[in-house]
């Protein structure tokens, strides 16, 4: 694509390396000359190696050339003592810190060009790379000959600025427009495919929606998906239900109607599944607690009504006076966890929380005796351990590191079994549902793969 419109809206600057094809050679425009000829920029910047300084400062060789199209055209000039531009060692740290800065010095309403077709090979791949991944417009030039300019010769220090001006063949009204705009875009649109898929494999949806939203390369259902799992992941449920409910055709959400409680808890336990895909088994364990916590007490006020646990409790502690008048055997329990000194009223814990769901079960309190029966047997399966409590207040007071082994020494079972037993109490408690939608992650990726 080629654009001559002056009447863009975007004032343009064109940031230029110097090579030995500008400003004119053998009757016709160089590449900076002829983005400037076609582009009409307001400003130039000129990036000079030594040896084209050296040009420059002979006979102002590129300057005068370009004032001769562009009499009020702003020329800046960089000087450099890079020698060996086939080398990007040589000005891997100056080039584009020099672009960088430029853009950084631009208001909203400048555009910026950069000439790909001026330098060394490593100089040109370099403003290549810098149009893919810094959003700037790259504009190429393609020789006369419609070939390469390895056979023509090169600009001459000592060579007549004004013979080479005069003799131009770009200068008459009908010379070709030879400006291209290379679809670097799609060099761009893979690099950011790349970084996105990686982002979304590691379920770090915030920074993968951080990348996508302000490219253009990116489809608008792929941002909508990732903002979905950027909402879901920070537990805003209605945000992320009203970016996206449904992917393909499958449900994003369980279906719990008016149940809030229940849904707050779903999207938190989806929290500790992603925790231990990722590895991280010490935030897993520390989220397992609260979790199970939470998910306890919902079962025993939601699910054991007939228990009338509020009657035994004084604020957030349950209480022994009120246990004494309303629930003695329940007391009886907790006396006997407690050993010697008996319970004293403390605030609910989910060690007390495993006693009271016990108590439903040998006083037929819950509303469905076998689920009751299930969920005691798999909290005895997971919690009889006395290291569960221990790691877990490690993990959530000390820094320390917890790997598969060491989860396995200590919780005796692996850390997918022992999620998998929270996934069968989750579905009996919340919904039936939470165990097939335990991987909706995975069903966001997999559309978004399919997308992109």
């Amino acid at each position: 694509m080629t654009e001559t419109n002056t009447t863009s809206e975007k004032k343009r600057i064109l940031f230029s390396p110097i090579g030995n094809t500008d400003p004119i050679r053998e009757c016709y425009d160089g590449a900076c000359l002829h983005i400037v000829r076609h582009y009409h920029p307001y400003k130039v910047v000129l990036f000079f190696t030594k040896e084209m300084w050296a040009r420059e400062q002979y006979n102002e060789c590129y300057t005068r050339s370009i004032k001769s199209i562009a009499p009020d055209c702003e020329i800046e000039l960089i000087y450099t003592d890079i020698v060996d531009a086939h080398l990007y060692d040589s000005f891997i740290d100056v080039l584009p810190e020099k672009v960088r800065s430029l853009r950084d010095k631009c208001d909203e309403d400048t555009e910026i060009l950069l000439n790909l077709s001026s330098g060394t090979p490593q100089i040109k791949t370099m403003m290549a790379i810098l149009t893919v991944e810094e959003g700037f417009r790259g504009i190429q030039v393609v020789s006369p000959n419609k070939g390469s300019n390895s056979k023509s010769i090169p600009v001459q220090a000592e060579d007549d600025v004004e013979a080479m001006i005069e003799n131009n063949f770009d200068n008459e009204p009908d010379a070709e427009n030879r400006c291209e705009e290379p679809p670097l875009q799609a060099i761009r649109y893979f690099s950011e495919r790349q970084r996105l898929l990686s982002l979304i494999h590691l379920y770090e949806y915030g920074a993968a929606y951080e990348l996508a939203k302000g490219s253009p390369n990116i489809d608008l259902e792929v941002k909508k998906l990732l903002k979905h799992g950027k909402m879901r992941q920070a537990l805003m449920t209605d945000e992320a239900r009203k970016t996206a409910n449904a992917v393909d055709g499958i449900r994003l959400f369980p279906n719990l109607g008016k149940n809030k409680k229940g849904e707050e808890l779903f999207e938190y336990f989806l929290t500790l599944v992603i925790a231990r895909k990722k590895g991280m088994l010490s935030d897993f364990l520390v989220k397992c607690n609260s979790y199970l916590f939470e998910m306890l007490r919902y079962y025993v006020m939601k699910k054991c009504p007939k228990l009338k646990l509020n009657d035994c409790m004084s604020n957030r502690k349950l209480d022994e006076v009120l246990l004494r008048e309303n629930a003695p055997a329940l007391l009886d329990m907790l006396d006997n966890r407690y050993g010697r000194d008996g319970y004293r009223s403390s605030d609910l814990s989910l060690t007390n929380l495993r006693i009271i769901v016990q108590y439903a079960e040998k006083q037929k309190l819950a509303d469905n005796m076998e689920d009751n029966t299930v969920i005691t047997q798999l909290l005895e399966s997971m919690l009889d351990n006395e290291q569960f409590r221990t790691m877990r207040n490690e993990s959530a007071h000390t820094i320390t590191n917890i790997d598969e082994p060491t989860f396995i020494m200590k919780i005796g079972l692996p850390s997918e079994q022992f999620l998998s037993k929270v996934t069968q109490l989750s579905s009996i408690i919340i919904d039936p549902s939470v165990k097939k939608l335990q991987g909706v992650y995975d069903t966001i990726n997999k559309a978004i793969e399919e997308r992109l």
